[in-house]
């Protein structure tokens, strides 16, 4: 009798316990596969926004490389720099994690992505709505814009320091350096980059040594150090292309070099910038990393 009365129980707990674990399956489950399917469709639409807001990121970008070859090609002639060689191929590692994220990283990440590609592409607009308004100014002259290297046929090897902090050859230590130095045999022609009006010749045997300073316009000028002979005189007006000077080791300078300088407005800027219509793209790109890695300056 009682054998009987606890195979009764039992059978009922059991039946209990399916009972719940049911009721447990029925209501937690499906909970959790509408907690999922609300999230996929949460997802689904940012990353329809997302898609949306790169298509229209694309579009500006090339409507922006669209004016901005427009204004090298009609107003400088030349073609313009390219980012790729600047930026460099993928990364495996980054493809790598990318492919191994899930759907919240991916869209995470290009979301940010798109954020600074929007912020890049605003300061693209910026830069060239300033060029358009240079442009626009009557007083703009193309001929006088300082554009081509100072030195014929320079190699890109010949290359030396650029602006900024640069450790001086002769004290060790860091000091401001103010230009490029493009190293040339002795008596290499130093050619005036753009048109313009000699404003200052100084010979001395101490620092930048024999110069010529040339202003053309804009608050634009150039600077030619360390001559061993100089041919223009002060007020003179000079074009582009015009031989000024030869190349020499005058003042405090390591060796034979033209130390070049482009300022505006008082304020030193990399020349790498301004050899555009020398330059191709791929040779902008080495000679911009050459210039900028290179740690000691020759004065």
């Amino acid at each position: 009798m009682k054998r009987n009365l606890y195979m009764r129980y039992l059978l009922w707990g059991l039946l209990v316990a399916l009972v719940l674990y049911g009721i447990y399956e029925l209501v937690y489950t499906g909970k959790q596969d509408r907690a999922l399917k609300q999230e996929n469709e949460y997802l689904q639409e940012h990353y329809d926004n997302l898609l949306e807001r790169n298509l229209l990121v694309d579009d500006v970008i090339k409507g922006l490389q669209e004016r901005d070859n427009q204004i090298y090609h009609n107003i400088f002639n030349v073609d313009p720099p390219s980012e790729e060689g600047l930026l460099g191929g993928g990364d495996e590692e980054e493809l790598e994690k990318y492919f191994e994220a899930d759907e919240e990283q991916l869209i995470a990440s290009s979301h940010e992505a798109l954020e600074e590609l929007a912020r890049t592409a605003s300061q693209i607009e910026r830069q060239i709505k300033s060029i358009n308004d240079c442009l626009e100014d009557k007083d703009f002259n193309k001929e006088n814009f300082p554009s081509v290297i100072p030195l014929e046929n320079l190699t890109i090897a010949r290359t030396g320091a650029t602006t900024g902090k640069k450790i001086n050859p002769f004290f060790k230590t860091f000091a401001s350096h103010t230009g490029i130095d493009l190293m040339a045999p002795y008596g290499t022609d130093v050619i005036a980059t753009g048109g313009g009006v000699v404003v200052e010749v100084l010979k001395q045997n101490k620092g930048l040594g024999n110069m010529v300073i040339i202003d053309h316009g804009d608050g634009l000028r150039t600077t030619y150090a360390h001559l061993s002979d100089i041919y223009v005189a002060i007020n003179q007006k000079v074009k582009r292309g015009k031989v000024i000077g030869r190349v020499g080791n005058s003042g405090t300078s390591f060796s034979t070099s033209l130390h070049y300088e482009v300022r505006k407005g008082g304020r030193a800027l990399d020349p790498v910038n301004y050899f555009f219509a020398n330059l191709s793209p791929s040779a902008y790109s080495d000679m911009l990393l050459l210039a900028n890695t290179t740690g000691q300056s020759l004065d």
